[in-house]
């Protein structure tokens, strides 16, 4: 049956009019009568998300750099798309992201992954900390010594491979060698089965690509939420045709996740042990809805996505920044040496106790801001107050620390590499007071103390047992060029290489 069998011709003038009235009475409303209507910002982004997508999905991550750009323009409070403003003021972020405030996550915003069925993902504050709750304990200080062994394993493995690089002159690419390492220590601990891309062809330099590739990907998503199912549902063996090695490997990584899930979720009808973290999930006492394997799948996601690209690209920075900087790298070489000759570097208790390398991770991700992403809230019963603004409920409220990060009035010198900022009592006080980079209150990152765990201890390891030298590296080839919610550096760049002996 035709279109024109259903709508008589006669009605399509009625229906052309409709049509152009609510589109009409949309643009009104969100120009004047929205909550939003008064709050500074471009009228196209006011009217449209469009606005927002094509410096995210058009330009590939730039709209942080625009939000930059309208803060100078505007002031503090901006209206960034139709539903949200963004507010730049350090010192409001410890009062939105207060631990007291029970805030909901903006579903639009972080569907761009498509979990929303994860605790990532889960838009409620009450819906979030119940699931949580099920695999807090995996990240507890009792946890965290426990994982001592694991991580190490994961470190030596690596240094033992870049022994073959020692005295060749051949440089390695480093970044690529420490999202292995992430990826390597959370997949182990997160799944049955993890992945061991340590031991894989060019330390899964082709999985990195394409697990670039796939994050821009995600930027469409959050607009145009069908992509991901879409591609998800491809036959596998349809991909498997053009594949390159490294879509291979996280097809295989995929169908590894997906088989785990599904055969945890049906185990969950009887205890088991905590083997993994998924396991203890399904030990937990959510409710069976949250046990099924398509959420279990979500969480995995989730958590290896969370843990590996952060933490990878986290060491990447700190290091990159040290063999730059020759006299901060022969400080660092010495501390390090000294806690050798008289401890174990396997123990975080000894590593914690090195206040400079504390000092130098935490200029590294205070300037690499490996959660760049915007942190989108709002509140359901209450209204948000900023100044002389009351945002009602429902109102999308965002902030970013890498902000308050790179804030002159927080930091003198925001730019600079200075680990001193973190060691003089004077100014260490301001440093701490506006450093969020795992995020600030309930929802902040649950692996930050894995995560702190991983960099100190390969940091510790490998300029103890190797001699660096930074390689055809520039900092234009480490910094952050895009936004796909961790910091992605330009596409031609290798990013960070250097030689050892």
């Amino acid at each position: 049956m035709a279109l024109t069998d259903l709508i008589p011709w006669s009605l399509l003038p009625t229906l052309t009019v409709l049509a152009t009235a609510w589109f009409v009475y949309i643009l009104a409303y969100r120009l004047y009568l929205h909550p939003l209507a008064k709050v500074p910002g471009p009228k196209l982004a006011a009217v449209t998300h469009l606005y927002e997508f094509y410096y995210d999905g058009l330009k590939k991550g730039k709209f942080i750099f625009k939000v930059d750009e309208l803060h100078e323009r505007y002031g503090p409070v901006v209206r960034i798309n139709p539903r949200e403003v963004h507010i730049s003021d350090p010192d409001f972020f410890d009062e939105l992201y207060s631990g007291s405030r029970k805030l909901n996550k903006d579903w639009y915003y972080y569907r761009f992954v498509g979990t929303l069925d994860s605790s990532f993902g889960s838009t409620s504050f009450a819906v979030h900390r119940q699931r949580r709750k099920a695999f807090n304990r995996f990240f507890s200080p009792a946890a965290l010594q426990n994982l001592e062994t694991s991580v190490c394993n994961c470190v030596v493995r690596l240094c033992e491979r870049l022994e073959a690089f020692r005295g060749t002159g051949k440089p390695v690419i480093l970044g690529t060698c420490f999202r292995a390492l992430a990826t390597d220590v959370i997949s182990q601990y997160a799944l049955p089965q993890g992945f061991d891309l340590i031991n894989s062809k060019d330390f899964g330099e082709d999985y990195n690509n394409v697990n670039r590739k796939f994050s821009g990907l995600t930027s469409y998503n959050r607009h145009f939420p069908f992509i991901l199912p879409t591609v998800m549902a491809t036959p596998t063996w349809l991909l498997r045709m053009t594949a390159s090695p490294g879509m291979l490997q996280m097809l295989d990584f995929q169908g590894h996740n997906i088989a785990q899930s599904k055969a945890i979720a049906e185990s969950s009808k009887v205890k088991a042990s905590d083997d993994s973290v998924l396991h203890g999930i399904c030990n937990s006492d959510l409710p069976a809805s949250d046990k099924t394997a398509t959420r279990i799948y979500q969480e995995a996601v989730t958590l290896v996505g969370a843990g590996s690209e952060t933490t990878g690209s986290g060491l990447e920075h700190v290091v990159y920044h040290v063999l730059a900087n020759p006299a901060i790298y022969t400080r660092l070489r010495n501390e390090i040496a000294s806690a050798a000759s008289q401890g174990d570097l396997t123990s975080y208790e000894t590593l914690r106790q090195l206040p400079y390398l504390d000092a130098v991770i935490k200029e590294g991700l205070r300037l690499g801001n490996e959660v760049c992403g915007r942190l989108a809230r709002f509140d359901p019963t209450d209204a948000i107050r900023y100044g002389s603004y009351a945002f009602a409920p429902g109102v999308v409220v965002s902030m970013s620390p890498r902000d308050m990060h790179l804030d002159g009035r927080v930091h003198d010198a925001p730019h600079t590499f200075d680990p001193q900022r973190w060691l003089d009592p004077a100014r260490r006080e301001r440093s701490e007071r506006f450093f969020a980079p795992f995020g600030r209150g309930s929802r902040s990152c649950v692996g930050r103390d894995l995560a702190m765990l991983e960099m100190k201890m390969m940091i510790a390891y490998l300029l103890q047992r190797f001699e660096l030298k930074i390689f055809d590296t520039q900092y234009a080839d480490v910094r952050m060029e895009h936004d796909f919610f961790s910091p992605f550096h330009r596409d031609n760049s290798k990013g960070l290489q250097a030689t050892l002996s």
